[in-house]
């Protein structure tokens, strides 16, 4: 595989290419990095790179030394990715994907970032190593190398590590122990001493599950969504309970209203209706309102019981025709979902 890095400052990767195992497996021909300098696309006898905006405050990227640096090295099948804080989050499957690709252009945003112009032209994506801004973009540049290098065939001593590690299959890691069998009074628990590989990988199963759900309650609920099995019917959906301590009520416009009220009455169940009018829980309730244009998209708030009406909501929201929108940040467990005619419910899960 091929890396080309684009910065001002292409002598910062210096060090940790050399070092560690990424300086092995490029010794050994698996994985090739090079880093350029955009400055040499500068225009003008100062090759200059970066300008003031015409909206605001700071410098940033000029739009053709950019593109100028990206199509010198760009090829038939490149994939240039921006490294943004406005980008696609990194993760274990798209580190993954991305290993797959046979040539990268890496682009380091530098200053207040880049003219849009040239991100439009030249980038095919995006890609954030998390929320918040670091004062360039050489070291998510790093950060993005090393987590696809893992997935590369040779590159680790045993690639069954990789398949291991936290978050590659969406949990957290359980805990690792080493010898001596005591330290300080704490033993190694009994069930990895046994020999029976089958009781170990179910404990390490279920020790997984119980930390992401401590520490990651977001992880949790996405892998327990994307694994749960597929509801089909009315009778396999459970009464999902809405925590509502106060009273209120929603007028939700719709342009359907046989087929709104199907819509909710399949997701809250119809016993829960008085002519037009739901009852989600007790005091809280939902009106619905036949219009031939609606004056806009209304914001309900809902917050379920457990986790597990969580994802039951999802799951029955998503297989009766709803979108599923943004997964929140933060580990709190929470998700915008869209109903038929484009109303937002924000979805979310009481902390215990």
């Amino acid at each position: 595989m091929e890396i080309d890095i684009l910065s001002l400052f292409p002598d910062y990767f210096a060090s940790p290419l050399q070092a560690t195992i990424l300086g092995r497996a490029i010794k050994q021909g698996a994985l090739s990095v090079r880093s350029r300098d955009i400055r040499e696309f500068g225009l003008g006898k100062w090759k200059q790179v970066d300008d003031s905006p015409y909206n605001g405050e700071g410098m940033l990227l000029m739009a053709e030394p950019v593109v100028q640096a990206i199509r010198s090295i760009r090829r038939k099948k490149s994939k240039v990715i921006y490294l943004s804080p406005q980008g696609q989050l990194l993760s274990a499957k798209k580190s993954r994907e991305l290993a797959s690709c046979s040539h990268l252009v890496l682009l380091c945003g530098h200053y207040e970032g880049i003219d849009e112009r040239a991100l439009t032209a030249e980038v095919d994506e995006e890609i954030s190593i998390g929320d918040y801004v670091l004062t360039n973009g050489c070291a998510a540049a790093l950060v993005l190398v090393d987590a696809l290098a893992r997935f590369i065939p040779g590159i680790l001593g045993n690639q069954e590590s990789a398949e291991y590690d936290s978050l590659e299959n969406g949990l957290l890691e359980g805990p690792q122990y080493t010898r001596p069998r005591v330290f300080e009074g704490e033993s190694v628990p009994e069930v990895l001493l046994c020999g029976d590989h089958q009781k170990i990988a179910d404990w390490r199963k279920q020790v997984s599950l119980e930390r992401t759900r401590e520490r990651r309650p977001d992880l949790y609920l996405q892998y327990f969504y994307g694994n749960s099995a597929c509801l089909s019917t009315q009778e396999d959906l459970p009464r999902i309970e809405v925590v509502s301590p106060k009273t209120f009520s929603v007028v939700l416009e719709v342009q359907d209203l046989r087929k709104a009220k199907k819509f909710y009455s399949r997701m809250f169940g119809k016993e829960c209706w008085d002519g037009d009018k739901l009852f989600l829980l007790g005091k809280t309730s939902l009106y619905l309102q036949q219009t031939k244009e609606t004056r806009g998209p209304t914001t309900v708030f809902i917050e379920l019981e457990t986790d597990h009406d969580f994802v039951r909501f999802l799951k029955r929201w998503e297989m009766l025709g709803g979108e599923l929108g943004e997964q929140g940040t933060g580990g709190f467990p929470l998700r915008q979902v869209f109903d038929l005619d484009g109303h937002i419910w924000v979805v979310s899960c009481v902390q215990k």
